[in-house]
Protein backbone atom coordinates (compact mmCIF):
# COMPACT_ATOMS: atom_id res chain seq x y z
CA UNK A 1 0.00 0.00 0.00
CA UNK A 2 0.96 3.31 -1.09
CA UNK A 3 1.92 5.78 1.78
CA UNK A 4 -0.42 8.66 -0.22
CA UNK A 5 -3.02 6.26 0.17
CA UNK A 6 -2.74 6.04 3.70
CA UNK A 7 -2.90 9.31 3.55
CA UNK A 8 -5.82 9.95 1.94
CA UNK A 9 -7.59 7.37 4.32
CA UNK A 10 -7.23 9.02 7.22
CA UNK A 11 -8.13 12.40 6.05
CA UNK A 12 -11.10 11.04 4.80
CA UNK A 13 -11.94 9.55 8.24
CA UNK A 14 -11.33 12.42 9.78
CA UNK A 15 -13.34 14.16 7.44
CA UNK A 16 -16.41 11.65 8.05
CA UNK A 17 -16.04 11.43 11.85
CA UNK A 18 -16.12 15.40 12.33
CA UNK A 19 -19.20 15.49 9.88
CA UNK A 20 -20.86 12.81 11.45
CA UNK A 21 -20.18 14.40 14.89
CA UNK A 22 -21.97 17.65 14.07
CA UNK A 23 -24.72 16.10 12.44
CA UNK A 24 -25.12 13.78 15.09
CA UNK A 25 -24.76 16.87 17.86
CA UNK A 26 -27.16 19.01 16.02
CA UNK A 27 -29.68 16.74 15.08
CA UNK A 28 -29.76 13.49 17.39
CA UNK A 29 -33.29 12.05 16.39
CA UNK A 30 -32.55 11.74 12.70
CA UNK A 31 -33.41 8.48 10.89
CA UNK A 32 -30.82 5.47 10.75
CA UNK A 33 -31.14 5.63 7.21
CA UNK A 34 -30.53 9.61 6.62
CA UNK A 35 -27.28 8.89 8.95
CA UNK A 36 -25.95 6.20 7.13
CA UNK A 37 -26.61 8.48 4.00
CA UNK A 38 -24.82 11.85 5.35
CA UNK A 39 -21.82 9.17 6.29
CA UNK A 40 -21.70 7.96 2.85
CA UNK A 41 -22.06 11.61 1.27
CA UNK A 42 -19.73 12.50 3.79
CA UNK A 43 -16.59 9.71 2.45
CA UNK A 44 -17.38 10.61 -0.88
CA UNK A 45 -16.40 14.41 -0.41
CA UNK A 46 -13.45 13.67 1.81
CA UNK A 47 -12.09 11.57 -0.86
CA UNK A 48 -12.02 14.25 -2.91
CA UNK A 49 -10.71 16.85 -0.96
CA UNK A 50 -8.55 14.76 0.36
CA UNK A 51 -7.44 14.11 -3.49
CA UNK A 52 -7.45 17.40 -4.28
CA UNK A 53 -4.83 18.58 -1.35
CA UNK A 54 -2.67 15.39 -0.99
CA UNK A 55 -1.98 14.97 -5.45
CA UNK A 56 -0.71 11.64 -6.89
CA UNK A 57 3.12 11.14 -7.33
CA UNK A 58 4.34 10.49 -10.58
CA UNK A 59 7.17 7.59 -10.84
Amino acid sequence: MNIRNIDRALLTGLFVGIIIFISEYFFPDTNAFISIFIGALAALIGYLIADKILPKEND
